[in-house]
């Protein structure tokens, strides 16, 4: 009697299904861990980018006015903290005034610096004046401040004599910074006739 063999090829079938099966959880496990390393890089680049943006912009100086002093070497400035900023010291503010000087025709690169704790700074309202040079004299937001620069080589009475004299145009350049964040750049105008009191923002 003869045995009829009996081919099943059933196994080989579920055996290849299940390789393909686990390839493509191999696959999406891949992806994923791709995708999901991505995801941290960009969410720790945006954080990144959003606090020196914050830095930026709130630990900035911002300038309401810029006035002439009778005695001619000194600017009136008139500032706040901008929005967001907290509570700054003095000594982190920084200035330098960059300028045209000299005689008639020969106008010289010229510049003055220093920091806002170099002079007794006053709220608006005239509260709160501080001892230049004292340890821990701050300024914070919402508040404006009053401040008197005397300017050893920028003098603004010099600067309007060159201007008057053709040399240049009678312009100061005014750069504000604040350590570990943004800076404030203005152009003050020293040409024309200047009285005490006059704006030259």
């Amino acid at each position: 009697m003869m045995t009829k063999k009996i081919e099943d090829d059933q196994g080989s079938i579920g055996i290849g299904a299940m390789i393909v099966f686990i390839a493509l959880i191999l696959v999406a496990a891949v992806a994923s861990a791709v995708i999901i390393q991505t995801a941290e890089t960009l969410q720790q680049n945006a954080q990144s980018v959003g606090d020196d943006t914050q830095e930026e912009i709130a630990g900035k100086v911002q300038l309401h006015g810029a006035f002439y002093a009778a005695a001619g070497n000194d600017v009136h400035l008139i500032f706040s903290l901008a929005p967001g900023s907290g509570t700054l010291l003095l000594t982190s503010i920084k200035v330098q005034i960059f300028c045209n000087v000299g005689g008639v025709g020969a106008a010289a690169f010229a510049q003055d610096a220093g920091d806002f704790d170099d002079e007794a700074v006053t709220e608006l309202s005239g509260a709160g004046a501080t001892t230049p040079g004292a340890a821990g004299n701050s300024v914070q937001a919402g508040t404006k401040y009053f401040i008197s620069f005397t300017l050893a080589t920028c003098v603004l009475d010099d600067i309007n004599a060159g201007w008057a004299n053709g040399d240049h145009d009678g312009s100061l350049t005014m750069y504000i910074h604040v350590d570990g964040g943004g800076s404030t750049m203005e152009i003050l105008d020293a040409s024309g006739s200047l009285n005490e009191g006059d704006s030259v923002l």
